[in-house]
């Protein structure tokens, strides 16, 4: 049931000054309305809940409190982060945890978490409470003990995110020109090395994958971005998708370039990936890199509203087999991942291009990155990002597709 809130404990709910949301919040509110919920609760560090810095645009390390009901949003934070909270979030009132902890015999520790919202619970009058999937088990057990109904809300937040708005379309194309930038840095420095037999030598010495990620994390770095890893994989180590690269870059063999950084000041994500080969390029690959083009492009016409992610994934799957590029996921040979994924606060989230994707909407973002991996050749893989238009598609991705450099 809906709770109607007063003033709790006569002190104004919510201040009179209240900021935008940062997106259309409404939805969540008549998902609250729909499950007859009091309120919805999130308790996590928002630098690593997406969902949560979403909601509330505020960055925390330290996990804190976050309480939408009766169409208002409440933070509860550390005293030390008040002030910061409500000046950067978009929240209607930030309160402090020591606030509610006042007769709390316990200040740390799980107890104490359950005693805070407990107290917050109480003082506006939220008995049902909805809860994401990532909720904190002991915290749940707790407050079901107590009397509290926790409910689920699987995936309602993170169908919120996938449809992006004009300002956040913006954080990524920002983020996408820093990833061309590095690109840009790497394939600088591989057109400069020099081939010896199987190697690539640059400024005297051997190019190693650890060389060329690390000229690729500095020009991300220089762009205000960061990134927990970057692929650049060469030779047979390409014919695994995820496998960041190590040692000596070969030459006359695919090297994939990887690049998925974060903005360090928005948050948002880009994705790309290219494949480029500096020497002479075996037949083998040559058709391969062809394939994986022709995939992209029949890709890319596809995608529209309304079409799904999995009959996008199928025509993939179809032009590969039909080209005579057949795939053994047991052998780990072929088109072995999924043609795409959203793109957004999370490098991968809602929705895919994959066997079971769901209907694409305008306002998605979507990566479309085939790939052929082959242990015995190497692997090719291109990356672009869409944004899902009224009637089709717009690729924000930049960087032309050339394979011998």
């Amino acid at each position: 049931m809906v709770s109607q809130l007063g003033a709790p404990s006569g002190k104004g709910f919510f201040s009179a000054k209240t900021k935008p949301n940062p997106m259309n919040i409404r939805t969540l509110d008549r998902k609250i309305t729909e499950l007859q919920l009091d309120g919805y609760v999130l308790y996590a560090a928002s630098s690593q809940d997406a969902n949560l810095y979403y909601l509330t645009d505020f960055l925390a390390e330290a996990p804190f409190l976050f309480l939408r009901t009766g169409g208002q949003s409440l933070l509860v934070v550390s005293s030390m982060e008040r002030a910061r909270a409500i000046r950067s979030s978009t929240a209607d009132q930030v309160r402090s945890r020591e606030e509610f902890q006042r007769d709390s015999h316990e200040l740390e520790g799980d107890r104490a978490t359950v005693d805070l919202f407990v107290s917050v619970l109480k003082e506006y009058h939220v008995k049902h409470l909805g809860v994401d999937a990532a909720f904190p088990i002991i915290l749940a057990d707790a407050l079901r003990s107590d009397g509290y109904e926790l409910h689920p809300i699987s995936g309602s937040i993170e169908r919120l995110r996938s449809i992006k708005t004009a300002r956040e379309l913006g954080h990524m194309t920002t983020v996408q020109r820093a990833s061309e930038k590095a690109f840009a840095s790497a394939l600088a420095t591989l057109r400069r090395s020099e081939i010896i037999g199987d190697t690539l030598r640059y400024e005297g010495q051997v190019l190693t994958s650890e060389r060329l990620k690390a000229i690729i994390g500095c020009s991300l770095i220089n762009d205000g971005c960061t990134s927990k890893d970057v692929i650049a994989s060469s030779g047979y180590d390409s014919a695994l998708p995820h496998l960041t690269g190590s040692g000596a870059i070969k030459a006359h063999s695919a090297i994939v370039l990887d690049i998925f950084p974060q903005s360090i000041e928005s948050r948002y994500h880009a994705d790309m990936s290219r494949t480029v080969l500096r020497g002479d390029a075996p037949r083998e690959l040559a058709e391969m890199f062809t394939a994986v083009q022709e995939a992209q492009e029949l890709a890319i016409q596809r995608i529209r509203p309304g079409i799904s992610g999995a009959e996008v994934h199928l025509a993939v799957a179809d032009h590969f087999e039909e080209s005579g590029f057949h795939t053994d996921l047991e052998k780990g040979s072929g088109f072995i991942h999924t043609t795409g994924h959203g793109l957004g606060l999370e490098v991968h989230e809602l929705p895919f291009l994959s066997k079971r994707g769901g209907v694409l909407g305008k306002g998605n973002v979507v990566t479309v990155e085939p790939g052929l991996y082959y242990p015995s050749i190497g692997g090719v893989r291109l990356e672009d990002a869409v944004v899902i238009t009224h009637n089709g598609n717009r690729n924000i991705t930049k960087v032309k597709k050339e394979f011998v450099i």
